[in-house]
């Protein structure tokens, strides 16, 4: 595996999140955030509540990365294993993570490790239609549902808060956590 460090840092377009409302009720348990979004991934950055490291899997096949969406926790590793029968060569010039792990045949592939939290735009050099993002989270997440989301397991605090999807690119806030029974409610669509 070969990797490409130094690359210029550019900001991802960041996006004013529309029509805030916090509410303050009791929760038994731990600190929920939720609300209406258009987003498809939610996450706050908390290095110190970051759910612990996996491997998970980004797979080559039908000139697609299959799933086109990977969230996983800072720290993880991903494979990303060949099922076409020809070579792909998958790299990312993403300012975080930036890899480019060469040319490889059907198999089970290479794997990279993402140490650094982030959106990562995953390409093939041979296939120019084939894009994947990877979403490197430093703290608690979610993915929506129907236009919803809740993020639970939020620590006290005041955080960034973190929106992310494929038509509005990465947007941020800053949220305050009052205490382990808040119960937050963020519309965080871009338009209503």
């Amino acid at each position: 595996m070969k990797t490409i460090k130094a690359l210029p840092y550019s900001f991802l377009p960041s996006i004013l999140l529309a029509g805030m409302v916090l509410a303050a009720t009791g929760h038994a348990d731990a600190a929920t955030i939720h609300g209406a979004t258009d987003a498809d991934v939610i996450w706050v950055s908390a290095p110190k509540d970051a759910p612990k490291p996996i491997e998970d899997a980004l797979t080559n096949k039908d000139r697609s990365f299959i799933p086109p969406l990977t969230v996983v926790p800072v720290g993880s590793t991903i494979r990303f294993p060949n099922q076409d029968p020809f070579f792909h060569s998958v790299y990312s010039n993403s300012p975080q993570d930036p890899f480019d792990i060469g040319f490889y045949d059907t198999g089970p592939g290479k794997v990279v490790p993402f140490p650094n939290p982030g959106v990562i735009d995953v390409h093939c050099h041979i296939h120019a239609s084939m894009h994947a993002t990877i979403i490197v989270a430093d703290g608690p997440y979610t993915q929506s549902s129907n236009g919803a989301y809740v993020l639970s397991g939020v620590p006290v605090g005041k955080y960034v808060l973190h929106a992310w999807d494929l038509a509005h690119g990465e947007r941020t806030m800053t949220v305050d956590v009052p205490s382990e029974s808040a119960d937050l409610t963020l519309d965080i669509r871009t338009s209503h």
